[in-house]
């Protein structure tokens, strides 16, 4: 099994896992509740990872490459870690225990049209798992903290 599949099937989180502190801390909604309790809790976030994982790997043709090869084990681990972190970033009383986005997706060249994507394969994902305003703009908003360990950094040489 490859290092950079692994580290792509990880991202496909949502996108990705990242640590808890790259999304910062989340602030309740003003009935106190966490956007994870809102949204439904542990259950409905796995239902949402299960819906958007297929998606993903149908939002461009360089996705399935990204994690082709990947026992079948090994995609049930990843697709923990990434309900594990989202539950985590929402809230929830989850423990992400991955590497970070910077590290997991590590020259697995993700541009930001592969993001934006994966980002509107994400709003369908949540319309089709009955996620409403204002929940879905800020699980959005959440992912999108993401975005700067995920996309594709150019080296100097590449300016």
């Amino acid at each position: 099994m490859s290092v950079r599949r692994v580290r792509l099937t990880v991202l496909l989180l949502a996108l990705g896992v990242a640590a808890p502190s790259a999304a910062g801390a989340q602030a309740p909604a003003p009935a106190g509740k966490t956007l994870y309790q809102r949204m439904g809790g542990y259950d409905v976030l796995a239902k949402i990872v299960d819906t958007f994982l297929p998606k993903l790997g149908a939002v461009d043709p360089r996705v399935p490459n990204m994690i082709s090869g990947l026992a079948q084990t090994s995609r049930l681990r990843n697709r923990q870690l990434i309900v594990d972190q989202i539950c985590n970033l929402t809230g929830g009383p989850c423990v992400y225990i991955g590497r970070t986005m910077e590290q997991a997706h590590q020259g697995l060249q993700i541009t930001d049209d592969l993001w934006q994507k994966s980002q509107k394969a994400m709003a369908e994902t949540l319309d089709a798992n009955n996620i409403r305003e204002p929940e879905k703009s800020e699980f959005l908003a959440v992912i999108e903290k993401l975005k700067g360990d995920i996309i594709q950094k150019k080296d100097a040489s590449q300016k």
